[in-house]
């Protein structure tokens, strides 16, 4: 388990990565849209927490704010990528609660099985692959 220090550092370091995710989406937003819908709708509406900005980068972009949480995230020599306890933390410290499906342990060794997290936002899905040697990679769609 993490020290009180090491869950505000976690901490920082999730809400940073989300916030960039965020802010990286709204920043696209306005030149992804050029000539498409309504003159009259804006793209960015200023009370617009991170957490619903985050939202609605979809899934890939919640996905993307786990990776770099687990990535960055400065474990204990006895913790991994893979360990269910890291991977749930993680997905806790997001500003919205997605959907999330494929955290298996059956042989309860405290890791996860396969190494595949599914995300799923509104109708989007992402999927998180943990890899032993704690590269993680993101796909747009299901595991």
């Amino acid at each position: 388990m993490r020290n009180a220090s090491e869950s505000a550092r976690h901490r920082f370091r999730l809400v940073a990565a989300t916030t960039l995710v965020a802010l990286t989406a709204v920043a696209l937003a306005p030149g992804l849209l050029v000539g498409c819908g309504d003159d009259e709708q804006s793209t960015d509406d200023p009370d617009q927490s991170p957490g619903e900005i985050l939202e609605s980068t979809g899934a890939r972009g919640l996905a993307e704010a786990v990776r770099v949480a687990l990535v960055e995230d400065d474990l204990g020599p006895d913790q991994h990528e893979r360990d269910v306890a890291v991977i749930e933390e993680s997905i806790e410290d997001l500003p919205v609660d997605p959907d999330v499906q494929g955290i298996v342990d059956d042989d309860r060794d405290g890791q996860d099985d396969d190494g595949k997290v599914e995300l799923h936002v509104n109708s989007e899905a992402a999927c998180l692959s943990i890899a032993m040697d704690g590269d993680v990679e993101v796909t747009g769609g299901a595991c």
